[in-house]
């Protein structure tokens, strides 16, 4: 609500002008996602796929794979990767963990590449809720990096205030100092962290305070997060807002430098930088993927009243996130920033460097920049978001370029192929190209939501009609493991037994069709037609 606007009486005031970083509505949020867990993503459907796919985790990984060269090759001390001194990785807010499994997928072959040790990597994922993480150990996907030691689990407290970042196993501030290389990822995290807000109008700085109020919801408890009241009254800033002085430094370089701009201060964020930053004496990489400014010049493109952006049904929000402040922190601290050039995006690719002055990275700058140059998750975003009305329009061959293009992403593959089995008894050129994208985005393949198993079965029915009968036969063993027996997956699996010459394995999936479903009239037909051949053969075949 805006400022000045009357309050009805059933509402009820939940704060009165304190700082928006201090505002209930943060630990609302953080409860949101800590009771929903999964759900947040299968049923809320909290936005995730710019910062889920095999692309982005592609890039990841390359920059990742340039640190781990730039700690081998260090000049003066060598910080040498080895199971006995992994390099950690930690995930904040890693969410449904598909990131993490694609990049792992990414990192393990770079690392072998290498002949470096799988296990020389010791990958964390962290999140608030206790549900993801009881998800995260009965996930198939995720188990076999368990399994060879390289990923572990935590429950984070990430941006909560007087609480460590995390516990168990050494990234918290509080923890013994590691050695080790850092490496931090934070996508879509600090967008959903607490800010701070200033307005600054012709030379003066004012922040902004927030005054919440909400009208309560049918059964007595707040409403969704979108249904509350939000308005906002100035203070004067003082010379001394945060106990570090190189905040009020960068404060007043806003004061000074911008006319008039409504600039988020990212408090929680920096804190939580700072406490990983104390963890280890070791170098630290940030990589950080999110909706942001990252221009000291694009602050100015943000007036009136603080923003939030709502999702989920308005359970939970987001806010810009004020890079520049991130980036004027670490060079502060002697470290390093790199920033994309482009001025407007859907998504920021941030990388941020903490390192002892005698060490250089030349190869993770060198990654970096060309990973900022090139196309990028949001281009691809934005491209295929146009090529949604356009996919009925579209030829085989540019379905493969689509996922060659998104470097055989799973989700892309779930909407093109309605299409694709409209185009296969066209498909002459492009069947072995067919066979190998299908399979190639099949191992990318991470279900979030049980609807998104349909994949393997509706991979196998294109591979069977391309007469890749071992192939299809793979994908639909895949969907029965994943979705259970049905009399579809039974009859295809008999129609691939059948084109691989094994018509007595075939008859038995297709009797077992037959049973599921006895009015299943293409499995009943070729039943009969089967036993009576099998019969024939019998009868011709010489008595022993």
């Amino acid at each position: 609500m805006p400022a000045g606007s009357s309050v009805s009486q059933e509402t009820t005031v939940l704060e009165t002008r304190v700082p928006l970083s201090q505002s209930v509505i943060w630990r609302l949020q953080r409860d949101f996602y800590a009771r929903r867990g999964l759900k947040a993503w299968t049923e809320d459907l909290v936005p995730s796929y710019i910062t889920n796919n095999p692309f982005i985790a592609e890039i990841y990984a390359a920059v990742v794979a340039a640190f781990i060269d730039d700690c081998q090759h260090a000049r003066g001390e060598a910080l040498p990767i080895s199971p006995e001194s992994p390099l950690r990785i930690l995930e904040l807010g890693a969410g449904t963990g598909k990131f993490a499994y694609l990049f792992l997928l990414q990192l393990t072959e770079r690392l072998r590449e290498k002949q470096i040790a799988p296990g020389s990597v010791r990958y964390c994922l962290s999140d608030c809720s206790e549900d993801l993480l009881a998800a995260w150990r009965s996930n198939r996907y995720l188990a076999r990096f368990v399994a060879s030691g390289v990923l572990e689990f935590e429950l984070s407290g990430a941006g909560e205030e007087g609480q460590p970042s995390h516990s168990g196993s050494g990234h918290a501030g509080n923890a013994e100092k590691s050695g080790s290389p850092l490496v931090v990822i934070a996508n879509y995290v600090f967008d959903s962290l607490p800010q701070d807000a200033f307005i600054i109008q012709n030379g003066v700085i004012s922040e902004a305070l927030v005054t919440t109020s909400a009208s309560p919801g049918p059964d007595g408890n707040i409403p969704p997060l979108s249904s509350l009241q939000l308005s906002f009254s100035h203070t004067d800033v003082p010379a001394g807002r945060y106990p570090d002085k190189l905040w009020n430094e960068i404060l007043e370089r806003y004061r000074s430098r911008l006319s008039a701009a409504t600039v988020f201060f990212p408090a929680a964020a920096l804190r939580l930088l700072e406490r990983l930053a104390v963890s280890t004496t070791g170098p630290m990489l940030v990589l950080a993927a999110d909706k942001g400014l990252r221009h000291e010049d694009d602050l100015a493109l943000r007036q009136g009243p603080p923003e939030l952006e709502f999702h989920a049904s308005g359970q939970c929000f987001s806010t810009l996130v004020n890079f520049d402040a991130i980036a004027r922190h670490f060079w502060g601290h002697g470290g390093e920033a790199f920033l994309p050039q482009k001025h407007f995006s859907s998504l920021s690719l941030c990388a941020f460097l903490q390192h002892a002055p005698e060490l250089e990275f030349p190869a993770t700058r060198a990654a970096y920049r060309e990973a900022a140059e090139a196309f990028g998750p949001d281009d691809l975003f934005a491209l295929m978001s146009w090529l949604d009305a356009h996919l009925h329009e579209i030829s085989l061959t540019q379905a493969l370029a689509i996922l060659r293009l998104t470097r055989w992403d799973s989700t892309a593959l779930l909407r093109l192929l309605p299409l694709i089995a409209t185009r296969l008894r066209n498909a002459h050129a492009e069947r072995l190209d067919l066979r190998d994208a299908i399979l190639r985005t099949s191992a990318n393949h991470f279900p979030v939501s049980q609807a998104e198993n349909v994949l393997a079965f509706n991979s196998g029915v294109v591979l069977l009609e391309l007469r890749f009968f071992a192939e299809a036969q793979q994908m639909f063993q895949v969907s029965e493991q994943l979705c259970g027996r049905s009399a579809a997956t039974s009859y295809n699996l008999g129609l691939c037994a059948l084109g691989l010459g094994r018509n007595k394995e075939a008859l038995a999936f297709i009797v077992d069709a037959c049973a599921q479903d006895p009015a299943f009239e293409p499995a009943r037909n070729a039943r009969l037609r089967l036993e009576q051949e099998l019969a024939q053969s019998a009868k011709g075949r010489p008595a022993p």
